[in-house]
């Protein structure tokens, strides 16, 4: 009897362990990108959009005397399609893009408002010749003396380019903040375009939300916090409701602070009124939500005890979490929508459990396809520190990277 039942203990064990096996996902190895093309330094690229087999980059070019936003586009094998210079006539920067509903690209930013001559400067451009002989400046050692150069104005407009798919200025529109302000996020909308950011305020900052509609006309912002909060993605939702996702170390809409400083969530209903907002739980940490997709896949990051951590985390519709993971990173995930699939970019400072060969090197980044449920099937690797992530059924997986001499884009055609 007792013969029988260690033979029908081992009969378990030989069924059960091979089940249990089948159980664990299988690590993947670390795969290199395909590279589509390398551009220099010279030009401060500050993001990109991806639509069909086009590739949209923007941002700024910086000048003696002023900055400027510039956008060009480029096709699949990396060719300059067409480039366009974003000038106002005043100092600005370009920081953010989307695309409307019409297909035409908008790119926002900051600018300095315009300014006039003064009634002092008129009455000198206009007065008679002075008699008064000008002072010499003594040089007696020949140096040469360095012109003085304008007082750049703080940018206190939000300003947005209109552009056609063909590369031509269709209008230039401005929103005056009064204070200094950086867009970081924009959508397209059914009416036009949303947009988001960072506003100064006499005590810190604020979060700020507008939407201008087709024609250039833009609501007045609707601002969260005042001391220490910003708003840095959006996503389109249902019913015309838009998420914002950002962080805060203040009480927004009657929530208190949970850690150090909360990620937080909320959305922008039809109405224009703010819903309800939900922050992280993590005590002691530092938290933040810098990217979102149309499926509520989050990314961020987490810094407890002084150590960084990218954070990924898929929501729900209403916002509930159905699953979350941590990497230890010196970058924020930044996250993009597949058919299928999830993806993850960031800047790993450690090996990843589950991704074979990966050995985190400076400059280096890594990029993480995840399942439904969280699993890791792809991993690649990335030449430079992430700037941006994104997707198309023609391009598959495209990524952004900058490096010492200037950004590099690839892709992987993974879904």
């Amino acid at each position: 009897m007792k013969k029988a039942s260690l033979f029908l203990v081992s009969v378990i064990l030989l069924v059960a362990l091979p089940m249990a096996a089948q159980g664990v996902t299988p690590a993947v190895a670390i795969q290199p990108m395909s590279l589509i093309t390398k551009l220099s330094g010279a030009d401060q690229t500050y993001g990109m959009l991806v639509r069909g087999r086009n590739i949209y980059l923007f941002g700024n070019v910086t000048g003696v005397v002023s900055t400027d936003g510039y956008v060009q586009a480029l096709d699949e094998t990396g060719q300059v399609q067409w480039s366009l210079a974003l000038d106002s006539g005043q100092n600005e920067i370009a920081t953010a893009a989307t695309i409307d509903a019409r297909g035409s690209i908008w790119v926002l930013g900051s600018s300095a408002t315009a300014t006039l001559p003064s009634p002092s400067d008129t009455a000198t451009a206009t007065s008679a010749p002075s008699t008064t002989p000008t002072p010499i400046a003594l040089n007696p050692d020949s140096v040469q003396v360095e012109p003085a150069l304008p007082q750049r104005l703080d940018l206190t407009n939000v300003i947005a380019w209109k552009v056609s798919r063909s590369g031509n200025l269709l209008g230039t529109f401005t929103l005056a903040m009064s204070r200094p302000v950086l867009v970081r996020a924009a959508i397209g909308t059914s009416s036009g375009v949303a947009f988001a950011g960072i506003t100064s305020t006499t005590s810190g900052s604020a979060g700020f939300y507008a939407t201008s509609d087709l024609s250039g006309v833009m609501s007045k912002p609707m601002n969260l916090g005042r001391v220490d909060t910003e708003l840095n993605a959006l996503v389109k939702m249902a019913k015309n409701t838009v998420g914002i996702f950002g962080a805060s170390s203040e009480s927004i809409s009657g929530t208190k602070l949970m850690g150090r400083r909360d990620g937080i969530i909320s959305s922008v209903l039809e109405t224009g009124k703010l819903g309800k907002v939900i922050r992280s739980s993590n005590a002691k940490s530092t938290r933040s939500w810098q990217s979102a997709t149309n499926s509520l896949f989050l990314g961020g990051d987490a810094i407890t005890a002084g150590k960084m951590e990218a954070v990924v985390t898929k929501f729900s519709s209403t916002f509930v979490p159905t699953w979350t993971t941590r990497y230890p990173s010196s970058s924020p995930a930044m996250t993009a929508d597949g058919v299928i699939s999830r993806f993850a970019l960031f800047s790993s400072t450690s090996l990843i459990q589950g991704v074979k060969g990966w050995k985190p090197a400076s400059q280096t980044s890594v990029m993480i396809a995840f399942d439904a449920k969280g699993a890791i099937t792809g991993a690649y690797r990335v030449a430079g520190t992430p700037v941006s992530i994104g997707y198309t059924r023609d391009l598959g997986v495209v990524v952004l990277g900058r490096g010492a001499l200037g950004v590099s884009i690839f892709h992987t055609l993974t879904r």
